[in-house]
């Protein structure tokens, strides 16, 4: 295998922060009318998909391959709120319905925006055409904290300059990707950067692709019953086969359709090692999560309760104001 593009992260010393540190955020100002402004926005309902396929793309603005322009498709009021405010979308309560409809927005930025003006500018976006209004409060918080468990991360890191690019917008689906190999492992190079899919089979879920662990935690946090902190200090992109059987404190079922993919439909999950037909025909019940993460991949998963900066949303209007 090629080192320069794959290769088994070494394990070293790392701070641990207290959880605490990592959940105060500063407090949250109404949106300033006179700040800066996109120069041109269009903010649309999406299309509906077809059955059992999510799709979602939040992608442009400064640092990007395209910098003067944002497009957001598929996204959550929720996950447009979090993203304009720089927080988690655990950190955004409302209204349910703020996680279950979706929104395309194409923006046009000022030439030469930084991250920070953009931000602003989504909040006035959100302010002027769904009329959110939010306050903050500090509350107590149920979490998970993912930290590296004894002897080290068990990670393949890739290379994201050598994965294939991901679909322009408005482009076809691109297939499913291939199984995983030998071992449970994804083939490098099958999916994009950044690219998961999930699927959900009798015995559990199956999360496959390339992804950070940042954003690992922020899917994880949608589907357990509360927000997942990563603590491992990994900054890389990884390749993941993580297959688990839930349990009472996963919210399956509800959240998240049977087959999701950032660019597309996933296909039928990989058999999963421990949880296929037995001898009597019955199913056996693979690993929880928390084993899953640490048995296959040197990851912890610990329940903690600590405080945290919300931020509520007091009034968002589910139809954004036309264009």
């Amino acid at each position: 295998m090629n080192r320069a593009v794959s290769r088994k992260v070494r394990w070293g010393r790392r701070m641990r922060l207290p959880l605490a540190a990592l959940c105060v955020l500063p407090a949250f100002a109404q949106t300033d009318a006179s700040g800066p402004a996109f120069e041109v926005a269009s903010v649309k309902v999406s299309p509906p998909l077809p059955q059992g396929v999510m799709m979602f793309r939040l992608g442009g603005g400064p640092d990007s391959a395209d910098p003067g322009r944002v497009t957001y498709k598929g996204a959550t009021l929720k996950a447009l709120i979090a993203r304009a405010y720089g927080v988690k979308d655990y950190q955004v309560q409302g209204p349910p319905w703020l996680d279950n409809e979706h929104y395309d927005i194409i923006a046009t930025t000022p030439r030469d925006s930084t991250k920070e003006q953009v931000n602003l500018m989504m909040q006035r976006l959100l302010a002027e055409r769904f009329h959110v209004t939010l306050h903050h409060e500090s509350k107590p918080m149920a979490v998970y904290t993912l930290s590296i468990a004894k002897g080290g991360p068990k990670l393949e890191e890739v290379d994201p300059e050598k994965l294939p690019a991901a679909p322009a917008p408005g482009s076809a689906p691109p297939p499913p990707p291939p199984p995983p190999g030998p071992g449970g492992v994804m083939p490098r190079g099958a999916m994009p950067a950044g690219a998961m899919r999930m699927m959900m089979s009798p015995n559990g879920w199956t999360l496959a692709g390339n992804i950070t662990i940042d954003r690992l935690c922020t899917m994880l946090s949608n589907l357990t019953d509360r927000p997942v902190i990563d603590l491992t200090g990994l900054k890389g992109m990884y390749t993941l086969n993580l297959s688990w059987t839930p349990d009472e404190n996963e919210k399956m079922g509800g959240k998240l359709a049977p087959v999701m993919s950032m660019h597309g439909r996933g296909g039928d999950p990989p058999p999963v090692a421990g949880t296929g037909p037995t001898a009597d025909g019955a199913n056996e019940p693979g690993p929880t999560l928390a084993m899953a993460l640490q048995n296959n991949y040197g990851l912890k998963l610990e329940a903690k309760k600590d405080p945290a900066d919300i931020l509520v949303i007091d009034r968002a209007d589910k139809v954004p104001t036309e264009n």
